[in-house]
């Protein structure tokens, strides 16, 4: 119906509707200002031309946007006027010896940028899959497994393929779940909870948390420590919505009171390097903690508190076969450990 507005309205009150049509994509993404355009001018618009009108935004010259695209001045600025004559739109205005953007220039420009965004994603995954050789791999974990258990499994993985492109992306669990779900990896790893229902993840491997202290640390000489003690030293650790601090607080809270003040981050590597720095103490995954090795003291920690390692793959895509060599190098790894 906006549309169709446009088309009877006078040529004053196209910019008015033009900004909200501009908003609406923005805010949206639903309604594409490309659209309005090309309705509505005497001449199509081309990549040359927006590109050029991109360069000049970011630049602020016609100069500048020349040398960005190896191109000259005066092919810029003949671009520009083609696309102002075009789309019947004022798009920059000349401030300080600066071409600065007009409003409907700006809202323009907010709409191209995601044109190009989505450009440079798919030139990403060109870029991989140029990379991989023979084939690519695309590993997805939690940043304490990508530090702690993966680095020896591929260099096992690399010492048997070694023309495959590897892509290890780390992040917080939440995120591998997204990952998962838009099939941008081919396997994921965490020690945090996925939903079974979605994904059907398998336990792989479950260890033990263990304890790390400063090296000059009152408990160095324990073999184990007992949770109870903790309560006496600052304990660092990570925010109350993950699974083994849930688990502490509950241990703890069983007991005599106890101090809850404490350090909190959203990293066990973080944990480590403060534990490290003499901050207080910590309860950790092993795999990040022997990372540390040297750093600080690594101690076992009674009762103990399981640590699963769960594996899971994306559920509307088969494993390739270089996916399923890597899974058998890993099982097997962590079968060692």
């Amino acid at each position: 119906m906006i549309r169709r507005r446009l088309r009877r309205c006078s040529h004053a009150n196209k910019f008015f509707f033009m900004r909200i049509l501009c908003k609406f994509d923005i805010e949206y993404g639903i309604v594409n200002a490309f659209i309005y355009i090309r309705q509505n001018m005497a001449r199509s618009l081309n990549f040359q031309q927006i590109e050029a009108f991109k360069a000049v935004i970011q630049t602020g010259t016609t100069t500048r946007a020349a040398l960005m695209l190896n191109t000259t001045q005066s092919s810029i600025s003949r671009r520009i006027a083609e696309l102002q004559s075009a789309s019947e739109l004022k798009l920059f205005e000349l401030h300080r010896g600066r071409l600065r953007p007009t409003g409907e220039g700006t809202l323009l420009y907010k709409t191209i940028q995601k044109h190009f965004d989505g450009l440079a994603k798919i030139e990403s995954v060109v870029s991989i899959l140029r990379k991989s050789g023979t084939g690519a791999l695309r590993i997805a974990c939690t940043p304490t497994l990508g530090s702690g258990l993966l680095p020896p499994v591929i260099r096992q993985f690399l010492h048997k393929f070694p023309n495959t492109y590897i892509h290890l992306q780390t992040s917080g669990t939440p995120q591998l779940v997204e990952s998962l779900h838009q099939d941008l990896c081919d396997v994921a790893l965490t020690t945090g909870t996925l939903d079974q229902k979605d994904f059907q993840p398998k336990v792989i491997k479950t260890s033990s948390a263990v304890c790390v202290l400063p090296l000059d640390h009152p408990l160095k000489d324990a073999d184990v420590i007992d949770l109870n003690l903790l309560k006496i030293d600052r304990l660092l650790s990570l925010s109350d919505s993950e699974e083994t601090t849930i688990q502490i607080k509950a241990m703890l809270a069983k007991g005599k009171n106890w101090d809850d003040s404490v350090i909190e981050t959203t990293s066990s590597i973080t944990l480590c390097a403060l534990v490290a720095a003499g901050n207080g103490i910590a309860i950790v995954n092993p795999y990040v903690a022997h990372t540390f090795t040297g750093q600080l003291l690594i101690k076992k920690l009674r009762p103990a508190i399981d640590i699963p390692v769960q594996m899971a793959l994306p559920v509307h895509t088969a494993p390739s076969l270089l996916t399923r060599h890597f899974i058998e190098i890993l099982l097997a790894h962590v079968e060692k450990l």
